[in-house]
């Protein structure tokens, strides 16, 4: 392929096969399960079925307890209640995330305390987590980012030490594993997002697991007024109830229906995504410029919320922006990484979003240096490299070779950007 021209310049597009996902989130089995709770009208509360599915999802991933929400941001903010984060508590977290994984602990009024991330797995970097740590530290909040799974053996022997409660934050890594152990059940918390886009859908919603049966009553007493009197295994807090301390983050059983019809399909979306990801990581990773995500010795991905590979400019000598211009020409869907670095975002810098006062400036936080730019160098360099493909499930025969195909091209022929 080497002096071929590049279809920026006018030559021969690469992709010729449409880009039509063959995996369907919403199948007629979802749709039966929707039709038949309609005659059921279970519209509310928490019929059968949504007990059916938290007890299968808490054996899948191998936990005691599940309780269903109405999104994944809400189990974190109970995650982060759960913990007993309070006014001036400190929450570790890297930078690399959706924000959900951050904005709860502000309205627990804590603090974030972003770390780095390893800049060839993008999560949580354990020795720089052990450096963020100070009297006031809380909780750990860790984020399998695009299915990807942190090392979770150094993350737990931290927790230890330090007696920090480990929240999860898998709502890209759905069926992961590490060590043989679901993510979910390795720290204290679990937190999964099942959003629609997410490899396990509801629509809108969300499921968090423990092992830990305080855990877990805190989790209800967040959340779930209507069902804490029944659902509690202990006296400690039956004097909340029946409201609990007020939020309402219980699911639409119509969506939990859903879900319990998708986790039977995971295990399938799994195997598909592995491979085609298998696939792009070896064929990608032979390419000068082009590194694919390592994964850590005892880890399994799952997910796969999306496929991302870094680009090192410096050893091809065109910019990351002009190398995804001469992609996309080929015809691959290619963009830099949609999501932002939340260090350096208004919010997370002292944004007073109350009006009369925000954690960064109540009286507890007063020394508190809201970080900015150069923070977080590893987090901010590997950010700027990131190359954002789509989650490929059952493409089209052939579009995966093409895309190959289109990075090699543009990759042979750099000098003609030059």
């Amino acid at each position: 392929m080497a002096k071929e021209k590049l279809a920026l310049l006018g030559g021969k597009k690469t992709v010729t096969i449409e880009y039509v996902e063959g995996w369907k989130h919403i199948t007629e089995r979802e749709k039966q399960m929707v039709l038949e709770m309609l005659d059921r009208e279970e519209i509310t509360g928490v019929p059968q079925v949504v007990r059916d599915f938290e007890k299968e999802f808490a054996e899948y991933i191998g936990t005691r307890y599940a309780l269903s929400q109405c999104n994944g941001t809400s189990t974190l903010l109970a995650a982060y209640f759960a913990a007993g984060v309070g006014p001036g508590d400190e929450v570790i977290v890297p930078s690399y995330t959706w924000h959900a994984s951050i904005s709860p602990i502000l309205h627990n009024n804590g603090i974030p305390v972003f770390c780095e991330i390893d800049p060839h797995t993008l999560t949580a970097d354990p020795e720089d987590i052990k450096r963020k740590i100070t009297p006031r530290t809380k909780a750990i909040c860790v984020v399998h980012m695009w299915g990807n799974v942190t090392k979770m053996d150094e993350i737990m022997d931290i927790a230890r030490e330090h007696n920090l409660v480990v929240i999860e934050d898998c709502s890209h890594a759905h069926g992961a594993e590490y060590d043989g152990k679901k993510v979910g059940a390795i720290g204290h918390i679990g937190c999964f997002s099942l959003q629609g886009s997410k490899a396990m859908v509801a629509g809108e919603g969300g499921i968090v697991v423990t092992d830990d049966t305080e855990l877990y009553e805190r989790l209800l007493i967040c959340g779930h007024y209507g069902r804490i009197e029944q659902d509690l295994i202990t006296d400690c807090y039956r004097h909340l109830a029946p409201p609990g301390i007020g939020y309402k983050f219980r699911a639409h059983p119509l969506a939990i229906g859903i879900a319990k019809v998708q986790l039977s399909r995971l295990e399938e979306l799994n195997q598909k995504r592995t491979a085609n990801f298998a696939y792009l990581d070896r064929e990608l990773g032979k390419l000068k410029g082009i590194e694919t995500l390592s994964v850590y010795p005892k880890a399994k991905r799952g997910g796969f919320y999306g496929y991302r590979a870094i680009y090192h400019g410096e050893e091809l000598g065109v910019p990351r922006e002009r190398f995804i211009e001469a992609l996309k020409a080929e015809g691959v869907n290619v963009s830099p990484c949609r999501y932002m670095i939340c260090h350096l975002h208004p919010l997370y810098q002292g944004y007073n979003f109350h009006g009369k006062g925000c954690p960064y400036n109540c009286p507890h936080t007063k020394e508190y240096q809201s970080p900015g730019e150069g923070s977080l160098p590893v987090t901010e360099d590997v950010y700027r490299r990131l190359l954002a493909l789509p989650v490929f499930t059952d493409p089209p025969q052939g579009l995966l070779e093409q895309y190959v195909e289109a990075f090699r091209k543009v990759v042979e022929n750099i000098n003609q950007l030059g």
